[in-house]
């Protein structure tokens, strides 16, 4: 009787988990890019069962290197987009109506590089830089009018090669990528051939979580818990980095990512310290600092600035 008793217990348990499983509420969370630990937090959420105790079922839909991950975001569908803060605005400027409802990152990682000495920003005037495929024209303007420059962007896609090959002699670069590849490539930058973008006044915090507005006013609780889940998770990273790492190598090796532990250990040190404030902390809120800077780099010259977005409607 025993045994029966038990035996009994345990098809109750798996009746009751799958009566969970059919009740979850599916996400399709969508990274800007290929997998790689820029997105660890979001892995261990999964992989450590924070989302479904938050009954979601979440399903990671990584894009191509060449897609914009928002064209995935579509009214009225359960997803949520991980993307700069300046390309979610471009969107919102250009009609998407959209709301962050996740601040990771806390600081700017992009950078230049260059094979010859940069003496400030005069140094760029009438230069070709390399910049990504995915980065929009009107973003590009944005900044080259924040600079006061006329320079000319060569597109291409990802990687180092196009740099190290001497094909270009400027080229941008994040702090948590392609700059550390460099150097395990061999090559000694030293800082009179860099220039940091966030000590040029373009500090603009860049990953955060995005949602249409339409999902957040339809589905408030499961945002919430969407949130909720996805900070135990980076919290999580944060205190086990070598088991997040395990977590990565599992998603790289699952895509069929060209990587190693080596370097995406050094992309989940520089993503977590890009995600704390100047007090230490990890707020995973976009500060009101920091979308002020934002709209006065990337407001459009054709819309007023009283009639923009205001803060209350963007950050949730």
């Amino acid at each position: 009787m025993k045994v029966i008793r038990i035996i009994a217990y345990i098809l109750l348990l798996s009746v009751f988990s799958l009566i969970n499983v059919v009740h979850a509420q599916s996400v399709t969370l969508i990274p800007k890019w290929t997998a790689q630990a820029q997105f660890a937090g979001y892995y261990v959420a999964e992989k450590m069962g924070f989302y479904k105790e938050e009954g979601l079922d979440v399903h990671v839909k990584h894009p191509s290197h060449s897609e914009n991950s928002f064209q995935y975001l579509k009214e009225g569908e359960p997803q949520a987009v991980i993307t700069n803060l300046s390309q979610a605005l471009m969107e919102y400027f250009a009609g998407k109506r959209i709301v962050n409802i996740l601040q990771t990152s806390q600081e700017n990682s992009l950078m230049l590089v260059s094979h010859s000495p940069l003496k400030g920003i005069p140094s760029l005037q009438h230069r070709e830089i390399a910049v990504w495929n995915h980065l929009t024209q009107e973003l590009l303007d944005r900044i080259a009018n924040k600079y006061q420059i006329e320079v000319e962007w060569i597109r291409f896609n990802s990687g180092i090669n196009l740099f190290l090959s001497k094909a270009v002699d400027i080229c941008m670069v994040g702090s948590y990528n392609e700059f550390p590849q460099l150097a395990e490539c061999g090559m000694q930058i030293d800082s009179t051939h860099i220039m940091r973008f966030a000590d040029y006044g373009y500090n603009l915090p860049e990953d955060g979580l995005y949602v249409t507005e339409e999902f957040y006013q339809k589905h408030p609780e499961t945002i919430q818990k969407l949130v909720r889940a996805c900070i135990r998770g980076w919290n999580w990273a944060n205190e086990h980095p070598e088991e997040t790492l395990d977590i990565v190598m599992e998603q790289v090796h699952h895509y069929n990512i060209g990587t190693n532990r080596y370097h995406q250990r050094k992309m989940l040190e520089e993503i977590l310290r890009l995600q704390t404030d100047k007090t230490g902390q990890r707020p995973y809120r976009l500060s009101r600092e920091g979308f002020d800077l934002a709209i006065d780099i990337l407001l459009p010259p054709d819309i007023p600035k009283k009639k923009s977005i205001r803060y209350e409607d963007f950050v949730k």
